[in-house]
């Protein structure tokens, strides 16, 4: 269409705060983009571009004021590098960028994390009650929570009540079965 596009990932700019200015979600405790279906589970990237296009705005479904009570995240964190108090504008080293009122995440301490484990965590996305199938009930929750806060405080022991967030056993993965290219040949 003759305009200018320049594919980007976080080198170029910080990808969260762009993703919540453009109405794909809301910050959550964890430092990561919360969005209504995925929770915190997804990958961010982007286009800058010369194109003439309508901005969206940022959208409020609850995520803030439920972090403010679930804290699922911090307690779940390895390391502690999730922030388990009040947000502030400063964050606790060198690793985050003053000025914004949010959670700051520890990255020195998250990196030193996956160093040792020699892999990603992604713990704090795994223990989001944002992070959920498509499961009606599921729907009907997050309603609640970005309608009704003053029941914020049920979401999280709940969420532990039905078995989510759970840390996995690991052998349960490695020995589940799985059709080829996860194509299953009886749905073809």
């Amino acid at each position: 269409m003759g305009y200018n596009a320049i594919p980007a990932k976080n080198g170029v700019g910080l990808s969260v705060p762009l993703a919540i200015d453009a109405g794909l979600g809301q910050l959550g405790r964890n430092g990561l983009l919360v969005t209504e279906k995925y929770g915190p589970a997804v990958r961010i990237g982007k286009v800058l571009t010369d194109m003439p296009l309508v901005p969206d705005r940022p959208v409020d479904f609850g995520v803030t004021k439920f972090c403010e009570s679930c804290k699922k995240c911090a307690a779940e964190c390895p390391p502690k590098a999730i922030a388990m108090g009040e947000r502030t504008y400063d964050p606790p080293g060198d690793t985050g960028n003053p000025g914004a009122l949010k959670w700051y995440v520890d990255g020195r301490k998250c990196l030193r994390y996956w160093v040792e484990a020699g892999a990603s965590c992604s713990g704090c996305q795994a223990v989001c009650p944002y992070t959920k199938g498509s499961f009606w009930g599921h729907g009907v929750v997050r309603s609640m929570i970005g309608n009704a806060s003053p029941l914020d405080f049920l979401w999280e022991p709940l969420d532990t009540l039905f078995g989510y967030g759970g840390k996995r056993n690991p052998d349960a993965i490695w020995q589940t079965k799985f059709s080829p290219f996860g194509i299953d040949p009886t749905k073809v």
